[in-house]
């Protein structure tokens, strides 16, 4: 978890494909750990870490994310 908790930082360091490798750090780690978690029947871990991983998709999303305008 810890290893995550570096990447999702460093997300908001990154500039360019940094922050794109970045994300892809932090999933990596998190869905290792949710793995694991849903093996041993951790269910409230493997909630929590859902939620992380949303959380560090909606943060990527909000910093890297180009908004398109819409058009009528």
């Amino acid at each position: 978890m810890a290893a995550a908790e570096e990447a999702r930082s460093a997300i908001y360091d990154a500039r360019g494909t940094d922050a794109r490798a970045a994300l892809e750090d932090a999933r990596y780690y998190l869905e290792r750990a949710r793995d694991i978690a849903l093996m041993r029947g951790f269910t409230e871990e493997v909630a929590k870490l859902d939620s992380e991983l949303a959380r560090v998709q909606a943060a990527f999303d909000a910093r890297f994310k180009k908004k398109r305008p819409t058009t009528p």
